[in-house]
């Protein structure tokens, strides 16, 4: 599925989460995988953790808030990121 800003992001349960600095560290325990993620990346997460589920316009709309970002720049880091995360199993997508 195609990941879209109507595209509900919902963290999935197998996984762990941890700062450090100003980078947030994620494990994946099904896959074994840890990623390491930027500041933006890591505002990303924590959007996810703190109200569990999210369209992705309304974490467009965050990131937009806390970063300067041009808004065409913001969405196409910000879909590309969703993908990687759904390609690595640590959010589920539904519409």
């Amino acid at each position: 599925m195609s990941i879209t800003l109507n595209t509900r992001i919902q963290m999935v349960s197998n996984q762990s989460s941890s700062v450090l600095g100003d980078e947030t560290i994620l494990l994946n325990y099904e896959l074994g995988n840890y990623y390491e993620l930027n500041e933006v990346g890591g505002f990303i997460w924590s959007l996810l953790q703190e109200r569990k589920s999210m369209l992705a316009h309304e974490i467009l709309d965050c990131l937009l808030d806390e970063f300067d970002v041009e808004p065409s720049v913001g969405k196409d880091e910000l879909m590309l990121f969703l993908d990687n995360l759904s390609r690595e199993k640590l959010i589920e997508t539904s519409v």
